[in-house]
């Protein structure tokens, strides 16, 4: 009960900390996090909103459009596209699952690009999840290594459609 009691402080706690970096718009155009019935379903929406506008912040000012219509240029360009951080666990286990597939890929080191910020602050406004790896397959975003709106590469992978979908896209 204790530790139960402290989690849900830390993670109050930490909610209310994230929202101080979501950059100040008039509440009619900010997003809003839909109450639901579950308040721990709530409570990690809030955080991903204070997420995804601390990852704003951070970007500082950048040309918003010209960002999405690169991002949007490497999705239609590539059979496969990986955004990536050189030293994420996931990012790095992510690559090994395609190349023991011998896949052909386009991966962006956000941490090494120029715009690599600009780039995660965008992904955030078109996926809602800032998040790497952020793996697309023939212009379908499939999520990440283990997550994500098609379980990400392990999950297709489990599931048998990796391969599939690799061929379909000319990747392998």
């Amino acid at each position: 009960p204790k530790m139960k009691v402290f989690s849900a402080i830390f993670l109050i706690s930490l909610a209310t900390l994230s929202r101080a970096f979501v950059p100040l718009v008039p509440q009619t155009l900010r997003p809003t996090v839909a109450l639901s019935a579950n308040p721990i379903d709530t409570l990690f929406a809030v955080l991903k909103e204070g997420k995804v506008g601390l990852v704003k912040s951070l970007a500082g000012e950048y040309d918003a459009p010209a960002i999405r219509t690169k991002i949007d240029n490497l999705v239609e360009e590539s059979p496969v596209l990986l955004m990536s951080f050189t030293t994420c666990p996931f990012c790095i286990e992510a690559k090994g699952v395609l190349d023991s597939k011998g896949a052909k890929y386009t991966v962006v080191e956000l941490d090494e690009e120029e715009d690599g910020k600009a780039i995660r602050a965008e992904m955030g406004g078109m996926l809602g999840r800032t998040s790497v790896p952020a793996i697309w397959i023939d212009g379908t975003f499939i999520g990440g290594c283990n997550d994500g709106p098609l379980g990400g590469v392990n999950g297709l992978q489990k599931e048998g459609r990796l391969d599939g979908m690799l061929k379909a896209a000319g990747a392998m």
